[in-house]
């Protein structure tokens, strides 16, 4: 490990991007398309915001930004990796440890799978858990040249605080939609279901953000639509509901993920709808009862899907839905049924997922040592690819079907059905299911995933 500086120096961030992203930069097709499905990686822009004045921080996105490690002059290099973008980090790490830097890591990677990051002998530390947590001590250690090699701080408070971050950073022409701000104001989720990363990286606990330091943020935010990006927004029913009374003077635009149980309290739905939710993001999962069951999803009826998309179309509210195929439980039918439902739902868009397991996962193991693992690739480690063989159909059945589902959900004639639906229904939100359905089909058409 370098020697480092007895005063602060420069700090350069990092975000490795997916094949398919540098794909993307490099062949300059950065057009008004790709750019408004990019947001600014906001864990970056945070532990800029936490970074005491007397450091200089560059921020570097793969999506955008090409890395040239020997003209990063940065004593200290920190990477951000999710399990998919672990290969790529590893690459950089190792680019950056042969100029002498000092190298460390955080993200979900490190936190799902701690151990396999530490034996990269490029990394010198690592963050699991929250980074806003542990930067400001990791700075301290290192400006001491006393770094450890694992800082861990899984949980935040509830009342927690988060820094304004410098929105300069992430201007019109940078490359990122500049017509919408991220905002977090719950941590975690409050359900356990057993595929997901989100209990495992906050371990099964969530925490909800001091109200008046969010309502703050968001009278503060450059643009009039928001994004909650919360793992759950309604992880307390009575803190959304405070919080949409605030934030319905603001006259703000908003979109957020809930979960399924919502469909209890329509009276929620509708005080969202007033405070001006236009999007929400419901996490179906699967129609396949025996996998909702294994999989601890218990928030989800199958029976009650319709309705519950219903209640929100009838408040204005679009809907788009995450369904997941390879579950090993799935039936031989989930295909058919599924697309049965795809036919009838309203909604808006969809998006198409394989099941992961990953590394760190107290099922990873078994499922390696029971040769149930297609590849430990961690790149594909995306839900874009299928990683986890199934038992009651092929790989190569699977793959066939979703894809099947999916250019049939994106077909023209289907987008222009939904819209004419929609229109006879009075639906308030044609004019967004048509962009999402065209953004849709046409990254299916480049072989991108449908959302990026």
């Amino acid at each position: 490990m370098n020697t480092p500086p007895d005063r602060a120096g420069s700090i350069t961030l990092i975000s490795p991007a997916a094949d398919y992203d540098i794909t993307l930069r490099d062949r300059h097709r950065n057009g008004s398309l790709i750019a408004l499905q990019r947001l600014p990686r906001l864990g970056l822009l945070t532990l800029e915001a936490l970074t005491p004045p007397d450091w200089e921080v560059q921020i570097i996105d793969e999506r955008i930004d090409v890395v040239v490690p020997p003209q990063i002059e940065s004593c200290l290099i920190g990477i951000s990796a999710m399990t998919s973008q672990a290969p790529r980090a590893f690459e950089l790490a190792r680019l950056f440890k042969a100029l002498g830097k000092t190298v460390v890591m955080g993200g979900y990677f490190p936190s799902l799978s701690p151990d396999l990051a530490l034996q990269n002998p490029d990394i010198d530390s690592i963050v699991v858990g929250r980074g806003e947590m542990a930067w400001p001590k990791l700075l301290e250690d290192f400006k001491r040249g006393q770094l450890r090699r694992r800082y861990h701080y899984s949980l935040m408070k509830n009342g927690f605080t988060l820094p304004p971050v410098n929105y300069n950073l992430c201007r019109t022409g940078r490359g990122y939609n500049a017509h919408i701000t991220q905002i977090q104001s719950t941590l975690g989720c409050k359900f356990r279901c057993k595929f997901c990363a989100i209990p495992q990286f906050h371990g099964g606990a969530f925490m909800l953000r001091d109200i008046d330091d969010l309502v703050e943020e968001l009278e503060n935010t450059p643009t009039q639509r928001v994004a909650f990006i919360d793992d759950n927004l309604i992880n307390s029913s009575a803190y959304l509901t405070a919080l949409c009374d605030r934030i319905a003077p603001l006259r703000k635009r908003w979109s957020a993920q809930v979960s399924m149980d919502v469909r209890g309290n329509y009276k929620l739905i509708q005080r969202m709808a007033r405070a001006g939710c236009y999007w929400v993001h419901l996490g179906v999962e699967s129609l396949d009862a025996t996998t909702l069951q294994e999989q601890r999803k218990r928030q989800n009826d199958v029976a009650k899907y319709l309705e519950t998309f219903r209640m929100f179309r009838n408040e204005g509210i679009s809907v788009s839905a995450g369904i997941i195929f390879g579950f090993p439980t799935d039936s031989q039918d989930v295909f058919e049924h599924t697309q049965d439902f795809l036919d009838v739902a309203p909604l808006d868009a969809v998006s198409f997922h394989y099941y992961t397991c990953y590394p760190g996962y107290p099922e990873y193991q078994e499922l390696q040592d029971a040769d149930r693992l297609l590849t430990r690739n961690l790149a594909h480690y995306d839900t874009y690819h299928p990683v986890v063989k199934t038992d009651n159909f092929t790989t190569d059945e699977l793959v066939e079907n979703v894809e099947r589902m999916k250019l049939e959900f994106y077909r023209p004639r289907q987008l222009l059905s939904r819209a004419t639906e929609g229109l006879m229904d009075g639906y308030p939100g044609v004019a967004r299911a048509i962009a999402a359905g065209t953004v849709g089909y046409l990254n299916q058409r480049r072989g991108l995933p449908v959302f990026l």
